[in-house]
């Protein structure tokens, strides 16, 4: 008789795995039942579906506005979490200044435990106590109702000293400088929730410090502080803040260290933005047209907030070489456009840069801005030292001069 057809061979080729379900055991077995190979469908199907569950998930869903949203809530949270576990500690100066909480700092400290996390980044070396404060509140007030209503005629100049040592008249000049502090939100307004407690933090350092006394770009670094914190712990910021070594050169109007800082930076922006500062050169761009609002208000006046807080958040945490990468970074951002701008062009957008700015991009290159704090305060001191030899040999007679 016939021979029966045999049936079709279920054996997988060798370029087979099973029927394409891979993982599925098929290829081991050389006979099986009906339920071996429902059973081997089913966990090939599954692991398949699992994986497709995962791609939806992880891939295809991450274009969505609410999955990236989601995702910025998972990481802010988190963040909260390890700012809120590390302060719990009231860490000292030596973990503050630790990689963890520098690579914190770089993704931005959260809003809500910024104040605390300010506070003790910055610390409290002058020993600033509620008492002090206190005191020269009231003596500020005092100074103030004096002023107002006496109308005294000693001259004060546009940085707000006076002609004598004290510059206490200066005073006079904050309520003009306050309306004038980030204008567009209004919270520093007459009106406005925080114009009280700037008056307050402002007259009361004036008091403390009456050698240095007011100076334009003072309000808006008090204001940030008062965002943040408190009036007692913003005062108390704010007066170790001003003793570093670059803010109280600035505040006190030492041409010679502001020119040092000057240098530095141009030698820097000569080093890493070539291209740029022969641009500028050529049109005559100086440093000084721009720079010094940017660092005596550390960015707030021309950058938006969230970007500002941003970079306050690493400069408290790296110092002032942080404001100059930070500078360098921004030039580097609108490098492309400068260099086909013109003087007023540049000028411009120097003074005020563009509202849109991206800050991913900005802090990327600010990243890209390779330069240590050594290497900084090396440069520092270098050109320090040159500017004291040019003075000595300026004293010395012309016949015994280097």
């Amino acid at each position: 008789p016939p021979r029966e057809p045999r049936p079709p061979s279920l054996e997988p080729s060798p370029k087979d795995d099973g029927s394409g379900f891979r993982g599925s055991g098929l290829r081991k077995k050389r006979s099986w039942s009906v339920s071996d190979i429902a059973n081997a469908v089913q966990r090939s199907v599954g692991s398949f579906a699992d994986k497709a569950k995962s791609f939806f998930a992880n891939k295809g869903g991450t274009d969505s506005p609410d999955a990236k949203e989601d995702e910025r809530e998972a990481e802010e949270v988190k963040r909260i979490k390890d700012w809120n576990a590390l302060l719990a500690k009231n860490p000292n100066r030596s973990v503050m200044s630790s990689s963890r909480v520098n690579r914190l700092c770089w993704k931005g400290i959260p809003s809500s435990v910024r104040g605390k996390a300010w506070k003790a980044i910055i610390g409290n070396d002058l020993k600033i106590t509620p008492e002090l404060f206190k005191i020269n509140l009231k003596r500020g007030k005092k100074l103030w109702e004096e002023q107002v209503t006496s109308c005294k005629g000693r001259r004060v100049n546009n940085n707000g000293a006076d002609d004598g040592e004290s510059r206490e008249d200066s005073m006079r000049i904050i309520q003009a400088d306050i309306p004038r502090t980030f204008p567009q939100l209004k919270f520093f307004h007459k009106e406005g929730p925080f114009h009280a407690p700037l008056m307050e933090v402002l007259q009361s350092y004036v008091c403390y410090r009456p050698d240095v006394g007011y100076v334009q770009g003072m309000s808006y670094l008090a204001a940030i502080l008062l965002l943040n914190m408190p009036t007692f712990d913003a005062f108390q910021c704010l007066a170790n803040l001003l003793n570093q070594d670059i803010y109280f050169a600035f505040f006190r109007m030492d041409v010679d260290k502001m020119k040092t800082h000057l240098k530095v930076y141009q030698a820097l922006l000569k080093e890493k933005l070539p291209n740029l500062h022969k641009h500028f050169e050529v049109i005559d761009i100086k440093p000084g047209m721009y720079l010094y609002e940017w660092l005596l208000t550390i960015f707030s006046r021309s950058l938006p907030l969230d970007i500002a807080h941003r970079i306050w958040d690493n400069f408290l945490q790296h110092g002032q070489v942080f404001l100059f990468r930070t500078a360098l970074g921004m030039l580097k951002t609108f490098e492309p456009r400068f260099l086909k701008m013109s003087f007023e062009d540049c000028l411009s957008i120097l003074n005020r840069p563009p509202e849109d700015i991206d800050e991913k991009t900005l802090f990327e290159n600010i990243h890209r801005i390779q330069l240590t704090s050594k290497r900084f305060e090396r440069m520092v001191a270098k050109f320090s030292e040159e500017a004291a030899k040019s003075a000595d040999n300026r004293r010395r007679p012309s016949h015994i001069q280097e």
